[in-house]
């Protein structure tokens, strides 16, 4: 959001003034001063409005939004901002009493008078809001669109094909246009544990940077992304999962917790390391079985000793 400063050279004091509040509220300011209604200083002003590009079919994003005269400007320039802000839709606004008495009832329809500095911040304070919502809803739609032109459809299901193949830009494309990260794709499965199943580390870590749902759960298998990632045999991203915090105990529509279907794997290392974070090694799946049971039952010795050192059996509750 830019606004133009019109204002004269020995009104040094009230510049200081205006910027220094626009600039609290992070608003971009441009200056200009006129001299008088010459060609070349009309020709100066018009220059902040064109198009850098040269491209007459689109919109110069960087020029001023608002024009904000701060001076008792030459009355030979206000026939020419108000044909100006006619054909541009530009707001013109008119600051302090002084200022505002300079102009002619003649032009008073074509600009808006505020009074004070409170009055100024008010009415900015409104049009900052408005204009975060537009360029949001512009985003948006350039998002969808970079998404069209490469060909890719704007759905979830294609979000999701996304993140199966691993493509980093589309899904923040996808994003930018407005959907979750927390998305399912048809069968209910989020996009987290799909990109655990498939073994996208990158995708799973672009999706936890954009604040997605670390413990959100498919409706398929009622599994986590963690578990999905233990069952995938995936031992950096299960770790990433950990890292950020995932429920290390969260059951499975079969009762079992990462820890189970890590025994199951006889992934020594990812038991290990799940035993240190912290996971319940007694929780009993639909079977009745825990993961220090299943351990005992297929006289797997080294993960029944991980089982001995990290999570002894308290004898005294037993």
């Amino acid at each position: 959001m830019n606004i133009l400063l019109v204002y004269l050279k020995n009104d040094t004091e009230i510049l200081k003034q205006t910027r220094q509040l626009l600039d609290e509220m992070k608003i971009e300011t441009v200056l200009f001063s006129p001299k008088s209604r010459k060609d070349k200083d009309i020709g100066k002003f018009i220059e902040l409005f064109e198009l850098g590009s040269g491209d007459k079919d689109s919109e110069n994003e960087n020029a001023p939004g608002y024009v904000l005269i701060l001076s008792s400007i030459p009355g030979n320039w206000f026939d020419f901002l108000a044909g100006f802000s006619s054909g541009y839709r530009l707001p013109l606004l008119v600051y302090g009493q002084e200022t505002i008495a300079g102009i002619s009832q003649e032009f008073a329809s074509c600009f808006t008078f505020i009074n004070n500095d409170v009055s100024l911040k008010t009415y900015f304070e409104y049009e900052l809001e408005a204009y975060k919502k537009q360029e949001a809803a512009r985003e948006i739609i350039r998002a969808q669109n970079n998404l069209l032109k490469m060909g890719v459809p704007v759905t979830g299901e294609s979000l999701a094909q996304c993140v199966v193949e691993g493509r980093l830009q589309e899904i923040s494309l996808f994003l930018a246009a407005g959907f979750s990260p927390d998305t399912r794709n048809k069968t209910g499965v989020p996009l987290l544990n799909i990109a655990a199943r498939n073994g996208r580390g990158e995708v799973i870590r672009f999706l936890l940077m954009a604040n997605c749902d670390v413990n959100i759960i498919s409706e398929d298998r009622r599994t986590s992304a963690l578990i999905d990632s233990v069952m995938a045999k995936k031992y950096d991203l299960m770790m990433d999962l950990v890292k950020a915090g995932a429920d290390l105990n969260i059951q499975s529509r079969d009762g079992q917790t990462a820890l189970v279907v890590a025994v199951g794997t006889g992934e020594e290392k990812t038991v290990e390391s799940l035993l240190k974070a912290g996971s319940d090694p007694d929780i009993s799946d639909s079977m009745g079985m825990s993961a220090r049971k299943y351990a005992e039952l297929f006289s797997k010795d080294k993960l029944s000793k991980f089982f001995d050192e990290l999570a002894p059996v308290n004898t005294e509750q037993s």
